[in-house]
């Protein structure tokens, strides 16, 4: 008797995602996830110049809040559900303290009325704010929402990610890439999340940088999130107050061309006005962090697309997957266009998936 057997030549695809701010880490854990059943197939490298605590993902507020736009794309909408979503079941683990993911009720105000956004049934009870909340809370606006929604503390949620992914088998390299085709003798895929960065790595002249300066306070009193828009007779800035588990993340300060990486005590003076103004109960809150970072502003909005660079040192082409540009809203878009990532890595898989031989 005679038997055939099937030789399956399995090579290991190396995949490597460049940051490691919210937007890179969400990245590799979707990736991760969403490819389990390549299990033994899929080498993960996370490659950052700097990580936790040193990005500028950890210094955000964590707020799932979307651009406030009355039309969206369906596939914008798409990455915010599963943003959500995603939140959503997180949230129902014994660990979304320690991820530090959490529901929070609160308010976005406006100077002059504008159309409900696009999101709002993505939300949990979304409403206007009522004539006695703008005449007692926000005196001066003219219009609000009201919701329920996430805060993602990214101080807590990439420590988090970097250990369930390690326990995956995830390797962690910190070092700069100067050029996408330098990897390509080494992976098959590059994920690129650089952010800023992504000015010189995909020679993209629509990144820039917003200087952000934010302060956390002491002041366990407020239950809920604040966002202004508009600028306010009275009010200095555009302040916002997000309360997290440990503290409240303050701040209004939105700067372009302005490279300056220390605090600016003109600005904290600037955050305190506007805080105080909206805010008098805050007179009492004790500082205990301030923190500048720059936001990873984008023309035309958020770049996620599969591009083949052929003519590498290699040989061969190297498939890149771009995922940057999500500006102030990184933590709001992460998950979603994480998925999305990994959607498109996993179609890359398929595609080179082994041939038998007899």
């Amino acid at each position: 008797m005679y038997f055939s057997f099937i030789h399956m030549v399995i090579e290991k695809m190396k995949v490597a995602v460049i940051g490691a701010g919210i937007v890179g880490m969400t990245s590799a854990l979707h990736i991760m996830e969403q490819c389990s059943s390549a299990h033994g197939q899929l080498e993960l490298t996370v490659i950052s110049e700097k990580f936790c605590p040193d990005n500028t993902s950890y210094g955000a507020g964590g707020l799932w809040k979307p651009p406030s736009q009355e039309h969206m794309s369906e596939a914008e909408l798409k990455r915010l559900q599963g943003s959500f979503d995603f939140l959503t079941s997180v949230l129902r683990t014994s660990y979304a303290h320690e991820a530090g993911i959490f529901l929070q009720p609160g308010y976005i105000v406006h100077m002059d009325p504008i159309p409900d956004p696009a999101w709002k049934d993505i939300v949990v009870g979304f409403r206007h704010v009522t004539p006695w909340e703008l005449t007692n809370l926000f005196p001066g606006y003219k219009q609000g929402w009201f919701y329920t929604a996430f805060i993602c503390q990214p101080r807590d949620f990439l420590p988090w990610a970097k250990k369930r992914l390690t326990r995956r088998g995830v390797t962690f390299v910190q070092r700069k890439v100067n050029t996408l085709e330098e990897l390509a003798p080494h992976y098959d895929v590059v994920v690129n999340c650089s952010g800023v960065g992504a000015t010189k790595l995909a020679e993209d002249k629509a990144v820039s940088a917003s200087r952000g300066q934010v302060m956390r306070v002491k002041a366990p009193w407020l239950r809920y999130f604040v966002e202004t828009d508009g600028k306010h007779p009275v009010i200095d800035g555009i302040p916002y107050m997000y309360p997290n588990l440990h503290n409240v993340v303050i701040g209004g300060i939105k700067q372009t061309g302005n490279f300056r990486k220390t605090n600016d005590p003109r600005d904290t003076d600037t955050i305190w006005k506007g805080i105080l103004s909206l805010n008098s109960q805050m007179k009492g809150a004790e500082v205990v962090e301030e923190w500048t970072g720059f936001r990873p502003m984008r023309d035309g909005g958020i770049r996620l697309e599969r591009e083949t660079l052929a003519g590498t040192s290699t040989g061969r082409p190297l498939e890149v997957v771009h995922n940057y540009g999500h500006g102030e809203n990184g933590v709001t878009w992460s998950h979603g266009c994480a998925k999305e990532v990994a959607d498109i890595v996993k179609t890359i898989m398929a595609e080179r998936r082994p041939k038998s031989r007899l």
